[in-house]
């Protein structure tokens, strides 16, 4: 691979989770220098078939080597991805603050200390709370779980501490990403795995009009961002939402239509967000980004991945058994 010299080199962190991993390889597309940092427990299962980047190993952000070893790289961009706690049995959790918060400033003080311009960091849609409604950045933020106010809390105060420490500081408020290899307990690959294992998955009515934006298209807005000194708060979403009944039946077409869900098998929460949209429009105007996959096309690559994966776990039980 032969990396573009011109472009502000990248340190990113969080590289081996569902969105760092498609921003890694995003960068990599587009031959940016790259240097990815890495706890020595990460799981790099979903970045073990990138090559192109450099590594390396840390135990603490603060660590006065690490920012010693990030100057000779001269980056010029920090893009923090890594956050303990994102699944939803883990969102009322106290180290969503005591861990995720410090951790957070703590990337901002690494960005500043190795010679960074821009900082950017991965907020979420749960710092709004339940608005049920099109959601602009000026909407009022009103978490309803431990993880959002962690990540309202982050945002805040990172972005005051960039703005002390002379950098550009970024927060993208994420809404709801799909794509290959996302966690599997999530909406879309826990319908594709059931319905690809012959089963009937059980779920709401399904009423729920959901933004839904390819982890692919999410991964050039966050890059996008880092290329053009930007600061405050950005929603990224599709800015797009329709009902989840109507995204179950776009992957039941792609599986020559299985047997239909269990419709209403499952109460909604006491908090069920029905309604969840980004005004996408403050991103793009700050970017020039647009989502370049439709949701049939990103669900179809991804019903093929799950497809893969399973047909492979199949063959690696039947070798076993031989």
């Amino acid at each position: 691979m032969v990396l573009t010299p011109d472009q502000p080199a990248v340190v990113l962190t969080g590289a081996t989770g569902f969105i760092g991993s498609a921003v890694l390889a995003e960068l990599l597309s587009q031959r940016r220098r790259t240097l990815v940092l890495l706890r020595p427990e990460s799981n790099c299962r979903r970045i073990a078939p990138l090559s192109g980047y450099e590594g390396i190993s840390y135990t603490h952000l603060g660590d006065a080597k690490l920012a010693t070893q990030l100057r000779d790289f001269q980056p010029a961009v920090l893009i923090h991805c890594a956050w303990r706690g994102v699944a939803g049995n883990e969102r009322d959790a106290a180290y969503q603050i005591a861990e995720n918060l410090p951790f957070t400033l703590d990337s901002v003080k690494l960005a500043a200390a190795c010679g960074c311009r821009q900082w950017i960091g991965l907020g979420s849609q749960a710092e709004y709370g339940n608005l049920n409604r099109v959601i602009a950045e000026t909407a009022p933020t009103l978490p309803t779980t431990v993880y959002g106010k962690a990540k309202l809390a982050a945002g805040v105060a990172a972005l005051a501490l960039a703005e002390a420490s002379g950098l550009h500081g970024a927060w993208v408020r994420v809404f709801s990403t799909y794509g290959p290899g996302d966690y599997p307990q999530w909406f879309i690959p826990y319908v594709i795995r059931e319905l690809l294992q012959g089963k009937r998955p059980q779920l709401t009515r399904c009423d729920q009009i959901w933004d839904y934006l390819y982890v692919q298209d999410a991964a050039r807005a966050i890059i996008t961002l880092a290329d053009g000194w930007t600061d405050g708060i950005f929603n990224l979403g599709s800015g797009m939402a329709r009902p989840l009944r109507q995204v179950v039946e776009i992957i039941r077409r792609e599986l020559d239509m299985p047997p239909e869900p269990e419709f209403g098998a499952l109460p909604y929460r006491p908090d069920q967000v029905m309604h969840l949209q980004a005004d996408i429009s403050k991103l793009q105007q700050a970017s020039r980004w647009f989502p370049l996959v439709s949701l049939e096309q990103g669900l179809r690559v991804t019903v093929d991945f799950y497809r893969q994966e399973i047909t492979e776990a199949r063959q690696v039980n039947a070798n076993a058994m031989v």
